[in-house]
């Protein structure tokens, strides 16, 4: 059986049969306080473009300012800014109840160079945040695409969230994977005219499903001749019929486990889109809790 608890993303509607258990929190470094109206999951700082660094609460915490490049934050710059990080997060939820996720996302390489550099800092993150938060999850996205110069993200293709998976069993970390698909894809340069990689990717995962905590899942849509990321749906993703069916079927397969995952439907365009992806993931058999 396929099970997600879906997680409200923004302002989208859901249909009234699908309970919203969690509800995601933006916790990026421009983010002055967080308000959530439920059980919630705190989507921190990913990197993709620059920060101002202005916020009060920030200012207490000068190796977070300090670690950039042309403002764009260098995650994971050094153990002191991990356990920088953590306290910052701390404060940041204080006035709230505990985020039932922390969704973190990886560094760059021009200065982590490998998986268990990442791992040894993360530590320092990790007991932190446990001794606060005893019944938090904690989460990290793969990532690509960025407008950092310098360097990639340490974790993109399958091989590293594999290689990552291999730490997290050997050091018992309190650590899963949110697979963020669509990124996995642009990792591998994989797109609907290679649809060899659209299933195999996914099949490839099958030996580690177990560390996937959460997926993202969102579409992309042409506009000016370029395709837009986290607008349209699965339909103008594709734009295949075949294909689509082909990725559900895979998809299937992957968390066909009676392992319950986080869902995040990443979608900012219409909610038409969103209950366009949610009628698909139906027919391949999404349930959710």
């Amino acid at each position: 059986m396929i099970q997600f608890h879906m997680v409200k993303y923004h302002k989208q509607a859901y249909p009234s049969d699908i309970p919203l258990r969690l509800e995601e929190v933006a916790g990026h470094f421009d983010i002055k306080k967080i308000c959530p109206d439920s059980p919630y999951s705190l989507h921190t700082e990913y990197s993709y473009g620059s920060r101002f660094f202005k916020n009060a609460l920030l200012q207490k915490y000068p190796e977070i300012i300090q670690a950039n490049k042309n403002g764009i934050p260098m995650l994971w710059k050094n153990k002191t800014w991990a356990e920088k990080f953590a306290e910052f997060l701390i404060e940041l939820t204080e006035t709230v109840h505990a985020p039932k996720v922390i969704e973190i996302h990886p560094p760059f390489n021009d200065y982590m160079e490998s998986i268990e550099e990442f791992i040894e800092t993360y530590k320092v993150f990790e007991e932190i945040i446990e001794n606060t938060f005893t019944q938090t999850n904690i989460q990290i996205e793969n990532r690509c695409g960025s407008k950092y110069y310098g360097g990639q993200f340490l974790i993109s293709t399958v091989s590293q969230i594999k290689e990552l998976c291999q730490y997290i069993a050997s050091e018992n970390l309190n650590l899963s994977i949110a697979l963020d698909i669509p990124q996995l894809y642009t990792a591998h340069q994989v797109t609907p005219k290679k649809c060899d990689g659209i299933t195999a990717l996914l099949y490839a995962l099958q030996e580690v499903r177990q560390y996937i905590g959460g997926v993202h899942i969102w579409g992309k849509t042409v506009s000016n001749g370029r395709r837009i990321a986290h607008c349209g749906n699965l339909d103008t993703y594709f734009n295949n019929e075949a294909l689509k069916q082909a990725f559900l079927d895979a998809l299937h397969q992957l968390f066909d486990d009676n392992q319950t995952r986080n869902l995040v439907l990443e979608v900012n365009s219409s909610n038409k889109d969103l209950l366009s992806i949610i009628q698909d993931l139906g027919s391949a058999g999404f349930t959710y809790l």
